[in-house]
């Protein structure tokens, strides 16, 4: 970080932000600072991820073929593996393989997965 004028509030501080423009502001304004419509629609799709890192799951392949029961260990939203930001792809790593054929792990999405909790639940 480098110190020079805040924009915001005219004091001589540590810089955190630099906008389009060139102007930089402290934390202290940075937190003030409005949040665009963008970064409201990401923090909205944030909140409703359905798994999270360390979930135990039940996973399948293409919805169908079941892999057995494993964690998720990363969650993306990256078009490499296969994830949007409304469809987030999820990590996991299979350890109670269905059967020797099963991967040890993989990318699945939403519809792939079931809680393992909610598969007790339905069968309670």
């Amino acid at each position: 970080m480098t110190t020079k004028l805040c924009y915001g509030c005219k004091h001589i501080r540590e810089i955190a932000h630099v906008d389009p423009l060139d102007r930089g502001y402290c934390i202290d304004c940075v937190k003030d600072m409005p949040v665009g419509s963008a970064v409201r629609a990401m923090q909205f799709l944030t909140l409703t991820i359905p798994f999270l890192v360390g979930d135990r799951v039940h996973a399948y392949t293409a919805g169908e073929i079941y892999d057995g029961v494993g964690t998720v260990t990363e969650v993306s939203i990256d078009v490499e593996h296969g994830g949007t930001p409304v469809y987030p792809t999820f990590r996991v790593t299979i350890d109670q393989k269905s059967d020797d054929d099963a991967p040890d792990e993989g990318w699945y999405t939403e519809c792939c997965l079931r809680k393992v909790t909610e598969l007790v639940e339905q069968a309670g």
